[in-house]
């Protein structure tokens, strides 16, 4: 009766050791195919955006057209102030057929970009764009937005050579 315990106690406790394998086989393998989804998708949008850290030199700067000039919403509704706002984008220029193809881009779409560059100002108020920060801000909000739209880390900064708010 003892051996026949034992030998029950010894295939229990293989059962568990092998089901314990299954189990951390299978949670590994779940994992792996994410992450292997999580790479195969980023892959096809064909970019990652990441924070770059760039030497003067390397960053080519297009002006966006003309100054934007545009009211400024109010807090309460309507319009209060007005801004006047030269946009300025930054692209990578240490990798070659890239940095053309990127500068080839945003010189064919840059009324697009006006639109964003419009847009994020026209959604700010007079108060924010007053405010201590507001140009680091807004610039991160359009170039957030660009390397979206445009799906490429290449655009590395938007910066304003004119910065005029008017109550």
């Amino acid at each position: 009766m003892e051996k026949s315990n034992l030998m029950m106690i010894v295939i229990i406790v293989l059962l568990v050791a092998l089901l314990g394998t299954v189990v951390g086989v299978t949670f590994y393998a779940f994992n792996m195919v994410q992450r292997m989804e999580a790479a195969a998708h980023q892959a096809e949008l064909g970019w990652e955006r990441e924070a770059r850290v760039m030497h003067p030199d390397e960053i080519n700067r297009i002006e966006v057209g003309d100054a934007i000039v545009t009211n400024l919403v109010s807090e309460t509704g309507g319009t209060r102030g007005t801004a006047r706002i030269q946009v300025v984008v930054g692209y990578d220029n240490t990798m070659e057929r890239e940095s053309v193809e990127i500068s080839e881009m945003l010189n064919e779409h840059i009324a697009y970009v006006r639109t964003v560059s419009l847009e994020a100002i026209q959604n700010s108020t007079y108060n924010e764009l007053t405010a201590r920060g507001a140009m680091a801000a807004l610039a991160e909000e359009i170039l957030y937005r660009l390397q979206n739209d445009f799906r490429s880390n290449m655009i590395v900064e938007v910066s304003f050579i004119e910065w005029i708010i008017m109550p």
